[in-house]
Order: C-alpha cells, then structure tokens, then sequence
C-alpha cells in the first residue's frame, strides 16, 4: 500500500533519532493508537481520500492531543481533502518530505537524507 514516500519519510525520522512505528493501514494505525502510547502520527497520504480522513477523524476521537502530520506528495489528487483535515481537525498538519525535513530541523533535530545516486 506504501510507496517510496513511505521508505523516506521513515528514513527522514529515524535520520532525526525518532523512533517509528509502522501500520500498513489506516485500521492498523487506529488499532495501535487504541493500544499504545505515541506522541505523534505520521500519516502518509497515499491517494486514498476516504481511508486517510476516516483515520485521521478516528486517531482523533480517540486521544484527542495526539499530533498528526500528514505527508503528501505535491502531485496527490487527494490534496483537496487533507486541505479540509487540516483545516478541521485540531492540531493536524499538512506538508510534504521537504516540509517535513524542514520542521525536523526547526526542532533542532538533525536529518540525514539519503542521497540517490
């Protein structure tokens, strides 16, 4: 279901010293949420409309301070909708792999991108 988006922007956290936990769905993601504790939600928008804004409204529902981020790649159809998420849903935001580089090294954390070659 994950793309190369997905590989990067796990590379481009755990680059930062996060630690990632990955679903491969948006009932997986929901499931570990219910189950576990995490600070923030990576979401990577993989075109799928419905089952990213059914995730999001649920990951929110269920622990309302939790952070979410959603990467999406800048050629998305689904751009629309993540823009109404965004614009919804509290303390969710929206970027793409460099806009999410750049908020990791706002926060003073390093990232290392692999360089394609």
């Amino acid at each position: 279901m994950c793309s190369e988006t997905c590989e990067e922007v796990e590379n481009c956290l755990t680059g930062a010293g996060y630690v990632v936990t990955k679903a491969s769905d948006g009932n997986r993601a929901v499931d570990r949420i219910r189950r576990e504790t995490f600070d923030t939600a990576v979401l990577v928008s993989t075109g799928n409309e419905m089952d990213l804004a059914e995730t999001v409204f649920n990951l929110r529902d269920i622990r309302n301070s939790l952070e979410i981020v959603i990467v999406t790649d800048c050629a998305d159809a689904s751009r629309d909708v993540v823009g109404e998420i965004v614009t919804t849903v509290p303390n969710t935001i929206a970027l793409n792999l460099h806009g999410l580089e750049a908020l990791l090294k706002s926060s003073g954390t390093q990232v290392h991108r692999k360089n394609e070659g």
